[in-house]
């Protein structure tokens, strides 16, 4: 067969005669839609990812003039998978409409971790005595102290690339120390619902009380998910087969206790953190003018007065925080006895019993004369005549103890 035989059997068609019959296949559907071109799409079983593809192919070629069917049987098994196909993709960009009018950004919305590098944090400390306030440089470069158990998670690693020294430690009281004053405790979402419902955060934040002058707590949020403080569980939880109404608290509910927290310890700071990249950058911020921790001293806190070598009782080195909140209101109440002498009874009576056997001389020589009367007259008409408070326990020793 020669060529002019091989041309009238043989020959490639024009595109208004070809035909193209082919499945769905993912990203090579954009590819094929800009080669061949077509002027008609027909779909059977239509896909909606397939649908954008062919709007998108539409705005990019305005003279084709593009007609797309639909092939199926109506009210079929296969036209209600693509209406709900349709249906949940409105109500993702709804529901992305809504995040994004309420969302908390970063600082550096890139992810970075910090915008400063090692050699700008070595010139953070602040001195009103050298040239009106200018930075001068630091011998000691910037350091927390972290808690082994938080190297599970990446922000340890996240510290460490921002230029900070992470000096890891056992901890007996919260997750980060910054400073020799600042202790951080460091809570995701579900860690802290999970604490909530075992009251383990309110032993947490106690102790921080005691023993920091500034306790945080951080809670940090999963930077893939919405910034709020219902899960995505929580929103999945209309299913009584899986969950029950009263298994996952709601956002009201947390917040409840968190507004609950706050009112039990004043001194407490609440931070908010969108992911971990922000805590990098917090807690960067929060480290600024202010000391660096010393990783000895921060692992003996929180253990007994012995092995932590704090002053003994009766030695006047105690502050208010290494004694229990309540026994402290308590003793406030107590006629006589106010902000301002409170602390000497502390220092002396190692217990309430300690203070009902002191003679009216003793406590007269405390807190003076006509407060010592007043408190006298207390405990022989009230406490001892009516026995209204219990005398067994210590109530204002150490919590440690």
């Amino acid at each position: 067969m020669n060529d002019v035989e091989f041309d009238s059997f043989f020959g490639l068609l024009s595109m208004e005669n070809l035909l193209v019959v082919r499945p769905y296949k993912g990203d090579e559907d954009d590819k094929v839609l800009q080669e061949l071109r077509p002027r008609f799409i027909v779909m059977y079983d239509p896909e909606p990812s397939f649908v954008r593809r062919i709007e998108v192919y539409r705005s990019t070629s305005p003279g084709t003039g593009v007609r797309v069917y639909f092939l199926m049987y109506s009210d079929s098994v296969e036209e209600q998978r693509y209406l709900s196909s349709l249906r949940r993709e409105k109500e993702s960009f709804e529901k992305l409409i809504r995040e994004k009018s309420t969302m908390a950004l970063p600082l550096q919305a890139d992810g970075r971790p910090a915008a400063e590098d090692a050699d700008e944090r070595l010139l953070r400390s602040i001195s009103s005595r050298i040239g009106g306030g200018q930075r001068s440089a630091t011998t000691q470069p910037p350091c927390v102290v972290v808690d082994m158990r938080e190297f599970r998670s990446s922000l340890p690693s996240l510290l460490h690339a921002a230029g900070i020294q992470v000096i890891p430690c056992t901890l007996q009281v919260g997750d980060y120390i910054l400073t020799p004053t600042m202790c951080v405790e460091r809570k995701s979402l579900t860690d802290l619902i999970q604490s909530f419902n075992s009251g383990r955060l309110y032993t947490q934040c106690e102790l921080m009380s005691i023993h920091y002058q500034h306790p945080i707590l951080l809670i940090e949020f999963d930077q893939h998910k919405s910034f709020s403080l219902q899960t995505l569980s929580d929103t999945k939880s209309g299913n009584p087969q899986t969950h029950s109404p009263r298994s996952i608290p709601s956002e009201v509910d947390i917040q409840s206790k968190l507004v609950l927290l706050t009112a039990s310890f004043p001194r407490l700071r609440v931070i908010w953190s969108s992911s971990p990249y922000a805590t990098s950058d917090i807690y960067a911020e929060l480290k600024q003018n202010y000391e660096e921790p010393d990783a000895a001293v921060v692992a003996g806190v929180g253990l007994d007065d012995a092995t932590a070598g704090l002053p003994a009782k009766g030695s006047g080195g105690n502050s208010e925080h290494s004694f229990n909140h309540t026994p402290q209101d308590m003793l406030r109440s107590m006629p006589g006895l106010n902000t301002k002498n409170y602390r000497y009874v502390m220092n002396h009576a190692r217990d309430l019993a300690d203070l009902l056997d002191m003679s009216a001389e003793e406590v007269s020589e405390l807190i003076g004369t006509e407060p010592g009367r007043l408190l006298r007259n207390f405990i022989e008409k009230d406490v001892k005549a009516k026995g209204n408070l219990p005398l067994g326990p210590p109530l204002f020793d150490s919590l440690d103890q």
